[in-house]
């Protein structure tokens, strides 16, 4: 699989291709999910439907604001372009395993893995060296 690399604010990544990913290394910061809706807009948008990449980007931006407000030091966001689908995966330094909760109705956050579980068709956490990643998968067909 081939790869673009970037940094926060980056333009390196480009338009995506079945087979390519892109990567953005971001420290934790609250402008961090802008940048990740940003880079996934910009690599899925000449490819993916405008549905997917609307719904990627959501649930990137819920993924990595989880990051920012959950884990210290450095955020990568990884998009995968596949020839039926989409993967995110969003890594974090903090071993916590998130876990899907109901908020209450007058709760200002909260929703972020409501919404992932609902909206992505496979969805999950892995341990990686030193953290974890939360990833989802979205059908390129949204039938």
């Amino acid at each position: 699989m081939s790869e673009a690399r970037g940094s926060a604010g980056s333009t390196a990544a480009t338009a995506l291709v079945p087979g390519q990913a892109a990567e953005l290394r971001l420290e934790a910061h609250p402008r961090g999910a802008s940048a990740a809706r940003s880079l996934v807009a910009r690599v899925l948008s000449p490819t993916a439907p405008a549905s997917v990449v609307e719904t990627a980007a959501l649930l990137t931006s819920e993924l990595t604001t989880n990051a920012v407000l959950h884990a210290r030091g450095e955020v990568v966001v990884r998009v995968e372009l596949e020839s039926d689908l989409v993967r995110v995966e969003v890594t974090d330094r903090s071993s916590a395993t998130p876990s899907v909760r109901v908020p209450r109705l007058d709760s200002p956050g909260g929703r972020g893995l409501v919404l992932v579980e609902a909206l992505s068709s496979r969805w999950g956490t892995r341990m990686v060296r030193g953290g974890k990643g939360v990833w989802f998968e979205l059908p390129l067909d949204p039938a």
